[in-house]
């Protein structure tokens, strides 16, 4: 009945968040770009340009060709929120309903949720979600359970990245067996790190360090911000009333403190211990003693980019969080022997979390929007062969079709070879891309020249221009297309070809990354077929 309970919470969750954006068009809002059909290629090997989207992109490509990606993205929202709800509610150490149902609002409508998805970075929740059924798996495999309901947790978060990957694997790690585990997590890897390890990209930028820290959304600091669920570094990020209704949620971190002497009884200290670990990593951006190794780090180390978003580790304090809400909403019932007072006692806690954000609600009060793609974009970009240079010279952009959010370069999911400006603009500052050919053409493209002669020397041959995007320049972009040849023109794009320019291919091999896909999911196949069936399960008390 518990789990019962939260997968009706989940659903509900999803309704009042998401019921405006579903059906046809697309949620199109930072990050998250889904179009209506990506070309399967090198780069979704991670072999052509920066692996960043590994091998989540890949995942969507295939699913894509059964399933239209609009309504794809509609599943993948909903499950989201659902799974994330509905496994608090599972994980929650105690017999009431009520008490699962209030894990369920803590975790499944926390600011966390909210911030990651005005970003629109679904990939990373895709571990929040999955998060929830890693721990008691793990918690389960630490107490002599079979281990292959954490591992293909862990797999499931490896489809969505190495973002996602490793805030499961953290927990996994911590909760369950840590050699075998942190060797799974490796394994699942391969796809994100091979690619990695074969392209040759400059060296990360220190300045995202700052960039990225975690930042103060609630007036009781990072610390505060963090502990209630929010802290993300973007302040366009912040939902609606996150200020005011921070007082809820202060208020709810006290209920849970009251709890936690039982999750701890109950589950043990690993939990705890994942969400210290959580914490350390949310702040090392923005405690000075760590900043400064974290530069060094960004720099030197391969991989220590991904340390840069410090607000995404807060998860698993999250998660904490909703099982002791759940352990003191039981142990607060039970004190009650009025049936009305212990009704009114049992929605106050159950719709707390809500009260706390409810400007979130409707499409995160309508800042999130269903958009459909002029006919031309695909019509155009089918006709490019690649590699194809992208103008205006930005990784965002905003289209009034798209009611002028802030959003991802379409392009660099509809192309399959497309050369950006992969620099992130944030208020004030930049952080520097990490593809060297952007970073060799960033001069010229940005004095406004004649690009023919450049573009030859790269072996780009061709240059897509989108003319309603903010940005746009007309007389800018007359004089750097100079001398190519008009393949396609409409009022939303301009498709020019570049004459004499031989085109180049990477000399990065393809088959050591594809032989690191075929490991990685022939040991997740085995993992989710070994867990199916299996139903470890670990007493409440």
């Amino acid at each position: 009945m518990r789990s019962r309970a939260g997968l009706l919470v989940g659903l509900a969750l999803a309704v009042l968040l998401l019921a405006p954006l579903l059906g046809p068009g697309y949620v199109l809002v930072r990050d998250m770009v889904f179009v209506p059909r990506v070309p399967i290629g090198r780069q979704l090997l991670g072999i052509e340009g920066v692996p960043r989207g590994v091998p989540s992109e890949l995942v969507v490509a295939l699913l894509g060709r059964v399933v239209a990606t609009g309504w794809l993205q509609d599943l993948l929202l909903v499950a989201l929120v659902v799974g994330a709800a509905w496994g608090a509610a599972r994980l929650a150490p105690t017999r009431s309903i009520t008490a699962a149902c209030a894990a369920a609002t803590t975790y499944g409508w926390s600011a966390y949720l909210h911030e990651r998805l005005l970003l629109g970075q679904w990939a990373i929740l895709v571990g929040w979600a999955v998060l929830p059924w890693a721990v008691r798996a793990a918690l389960d495999w630490r107490r002599g359970a079979a281990g292959w309901g954490a591992l293909a947790a862990l797999t499931a978060s490896a489809l969505a990245g190495a973002n996602a990957l490793l805030l499961v694997g953290l927990a996994v790690v911590i909760c369950g067996r840590p050699l075998r585990a942190l060797a799974a997590t490796a394994v699942l890897g391969l796809p994100w790190v091979v690619p990695a390890v074969l392209q040759h990209q400059t060296p990360g930028d220190p300045a995202g360090v700052g960039a990225f820290a975690a930042n103060s959304d609630t007036p009781f600091g990072v610390v505060g911000s963090l502990l209630t669920g929010g802290g993300v570094w973007a302040r366009s990020a912040v939902p609606d009333g996150r200020s005011a209704g921070s007082w809820i949620a202060l208020a709810l971190l006290g209920v849970a403190a009251a709890g936690l002497p039982r999750v701890r009884r109950r589950l043990g200290d690993r939990l705890l211990v994942t969400a210290a670990a959580g914490l350390v990593l949310a702040l090392l951006g923005s405690l000075p003693f760590t900043e400064s190794a974290l530069r060094w780090a960004v720099v030197h180390v391969p991989a220590a980019g991904l340390l840069r978003d410090g607000q995404k580790w807060i998860s698993p304090v999250v998660l904490l969080t909703s099982a002791a809400i759940a352990c003191s909403t039981e142990a607060l019932l039970a004190r009650v022997a009025a049936l009305s007072a212990r009704r009114v006692l049992a929605g106050i806690l159950v719709l707390a979390p809500v009260a706390a954000l409810p400007g979130a609600a409707w499409g995160e009060g309508a800042r999130l929007t269903s958009s459909t793609y002029p006919p031309s974009w695909q019509r155009v970009t089918e006709r490019a062969s690649g590699p194809v240079l992208v103008l205006p010279w930005s990784l965002y952009r905003a289209f009034p079709w798209d009611d002028g959010v802030t959003v991802l370069d379409p392009a660099t999911k509809l192309l399959e070879r497309p050369v950006v400006n992969d620099a992130l603009p944030l208020p004030g500052t930049a952080v520097r891309g990490e593809d060297p050919v952007a970073a060799r053409l960033d001069p010229i493209v940005r004095s406004g020249a004649p690009l023919l002669p450049a573009l030859q020397r790269e072996g780009i041959g061709e240059v897509l221009v989108e003319r309603t995007t903010a940005g746009f320049d007309a007389a800018m972009v007359a004089r750097q297309t100079q001398g190519l040849r008009v393949l396609s023109a409409t009022s939303e794009l301009a498709l020019y070809e570049v004459p004499g320019a031989a085109t180049r291919r990477t000399a990065v091999r393809a088959w050591p990354a594809a032989l690191a896909d075929l490991l990685a999911l022939g040991f997740g196949l085995l993992a989710v077929g070994r867990a199916v069936g299996r139903r470890g399960s670990y007493p409440p008390e």
